[in-house]
């Protein structure tokens, strides 16, 4: 091989093992949304005694669901839909659980709310 070929792939090298690095070492690590799950507590048998539950229906629909997301900046709710259904077509299911939480419709979504995961 001529000498300025050589060169020319080796200057090609360098380039690509500098983007590569320059790339790895400025890449922004991504929050991916953590799942939670709240779950009623056990009360003691003598605290049950004392305070018997006064109506069935007055439990959280979070105890019951089991699931529960916080919207992080930028999440539709297709991207949600992903993470827990493993398609996009399940938003329709999480508005409908949560429609209190859109009063302008399911493309106005904020960070920080928190939404009901339908099972």
């Amino acid at each position: 091989m001529r000498i300025d070929v050589k060169a020319g792939m080796l200057a090609g090298t360098v380039l690509c093992i500098t983007g590569i690095v320059w790339f790895c070492t400025r890449q922004q690590i991504i929050k991916q949304p953590s799942i939670k799950f709240e779950s009623q507590q056990p009360v003691p048998a003598a605290q049950r005694a004392k305070n018997p539950p006064t109506k069935p229906e007055e439990k959280s629909a979070v105890v019951e669901i089991g699931r529960v997301h916080i919207v992080a900046q930028g999440q539709t709710l297709s991207d949600i839909s992903k993470i827990y259904y493993n398609n996009v077509n399940g938003w329709k299911r999480i508005y409908e659980a949560n429609k209190e939480q859109f009063p302008k419709g399911p493309n106005i979504i904020k960070p920080g709310i928190r939404l009901i995961i339908p099972q």
